[in-house]
């Protein structure tokens, strides 16, 4: 029997592998619909906030985006299915995007936090929105302050921008003055730079560090709640990175499964709601930012109008 999604990494809520996975089932349950999509918190309550145009629709879209991230995981931790994980990361990764208040949003936290989902997903749309995000934004390196710059360095992976990720990593390794709680972050730095030096054996050696228990549950600790308690996220995202650019770094466990690494696409991606649809992928965030504005505008001063109309007829006064 496969030991894969069953070992126990630790929790920041202090939840052992049963209560993390029962807090999980609690969320995907909302998608699943056993007795909680009509709830003031379910699915089809937000899906109406959206629709009607009057509220803050990309806040439920990304309460939404949240209960297809715990699908996700659920999906792994009941049944190994790899394939309805990778739909269910795309639903969540994309409704993170289209929730966006503001074009950066949605990149914030750990890079485990943000872009886990969107690359390990496969999907390729998402993939290239990423890449597509890396001129965003400087993320120079703060030695107080690393979120951005490590943010960063993961988007030029993904890229392939080989000699600005080089010269980066470098920098961040060669620091004498590097943060105590940035020291976790040193494996995936060597593994960077053994990356663009396209050193496949480098970048198996730099991961298995991430493998071994200690660094495992540090480097994953709080990083995401419905991953963080049984899966090596770091591990799983640069090798995914790395398979991505073509390298098969033949790493294997079961807090990092081989099934897991491998990038392959889905056949077909579905967006299970038709507000999601409308995204074009091609054109700035800002744009799908401004479009949902101008939805709720004139919907609220239809409303308006509506009530005034209402209140002139019945109680026979202009207003």
């Amino acid at each position: 029997m496969s030991a894969n999604y069953t070992i126990y990494l630790g929790s920041s809520g202090k939840r052992n592998y049963q209560e993390s996975v029962e807090h999980v089932i609690g969320r995907a349950e909302y998608i699943l619909g056993k007795g909680y999509a009509d709830e003031e918190v379910g699915v089809n309550s937000f899906l109406n906030k959206i629709y009607s145009k009057k509220e803050n629709s990309s806040f439920y879209m990304g309460r939404i985006g949240v209960y297809y991230e715990a699908k996700a995981s659920l999906e792994l931790l009941l049944h190994s299915d790899v394939t309805t994980f990778k739909q269910d990361a795309y639903v969540g990764a994309k409704l993170r995007i289209l929730s966006s208040e503001e074009p950066l949003s949605w990149i914030s936290g750990y890079n485990t936090s943000c872009f886990f989902l969107p690359i390990m997903s496969d999907n390729p749309d998402l993939i290239h929105f990423l890449i597509n995000s890396r001129d965003s934004f400087l993320g120079e390196y703060k030695r107080k302050d690393t979120y951005s710059f490590f943010l960063k360095n993961t988007l030029l992976a993904l890229a392939g921008d080989w000699e600005s990720l080089k010269v980066r990593s470098e920098n961040f390794l060669n620091d004498s003055k590097m943060q105590k709680k940035d020291e976790k972050r040193i494996p995936d730095h060597e593994f960077y730079i053994a990356l663009c030096n396209k050193d496949n054996e480098g970048m198996k050696i730099a991961l298995e560090k991430l493998l071994e228990p200690k660094l495992a549950k540090n480097a994953v600790y709080d990083n995401n709640v419905w991953f963080d308690f049984y899966l090596q996220m770091q591990v799983l995202m640069y090798g995914k990175i790395a398979s991505i650019h073509g390298f098969d770094l033949g790493i294997d466990s079961p807090i990092a499964p081989k099934e897991l690494i491998e990038y392959k696409p889905l056949e077909k991606y579905e967006d299970p709601y038709d507000f999601m649809k409308e995204f074009d992928y091609s054109q700035p965030l800002e744009n799908w930012i401004d479009f949902w504005k101008q939805k709720t505008n004139k919907a609220n001063k239809q409303e308006k109008k509506l009530e005034k109309g209402f209140f002139s007829r019945f109680f026979n006064i202009n207003l």
